[in-house]
């Protein structure tokens, strides 16, 4: 009878400690892979101040645009990386027909800025543009890329 009990807690602790070790496997195995639920964490940790302060100010003005949908950020450019930092930045409607807006911010940006005290400008860019071989995006000289 001693020998039917022994075996029974054997194998009910056994069945109980198999699935823990099943879970920790795919625990593991899901590690690689971050959790959807960290928002915009990763992107947040690799942006500097100055460019978050620039989205932040043109989604401030797309959002007092006039739409029959919603805006939602489109695209990024860093035209001047200097102190006087100048960004371009698009918003889409989800609405079809509404047109793309098209924003340029400046800025003035050194290390040890304060963003509360910072001038901000934000330009709302014509939609229809023309480019030429040699135009410039918000008026000032694009950033020359590194090859």
């Amino acid at each position: 009878m001693k020998t039917y009990i022994v075996l029974i807690v054997i194998a009910l602790a056994a069945s109980v400690s198999e699935p823990r070790a099943q879970q920790s496997a795919s625990d593991a195995a899901s590690s690689s892979h971050p959790p959807a639920n960290r928002g915009l964490a990763d992107l947040n940790a690799m942006t500097f101040d100055c460019p978050k302060a620039g989205l932040n100010a043109a989604a401030r003005e797309a959002a007092k645009a006039p739409t029959q949908g919603t805006y939602q950020f489109s695209y990024f450019n860093i035209i001047h990386d200097a102190h006087h930092a100048f960004y371009e930045v698009h918003f889409k409607s989800n609405y079809q027909g509404e047109p793309t807006l098209k924003y340029c911010v400046s800025m003035y940006c050194q290390q040890g800025w304060d963003p509360a005290m910072s001038k901000t400008e934000v330009t709302l860019m014509p939609n229809e543009r023309r480019r030429r071989a040699k135009a410039h995006a918000c008026g000032v000289p694009s950033a020359k890329r590194k090859s």
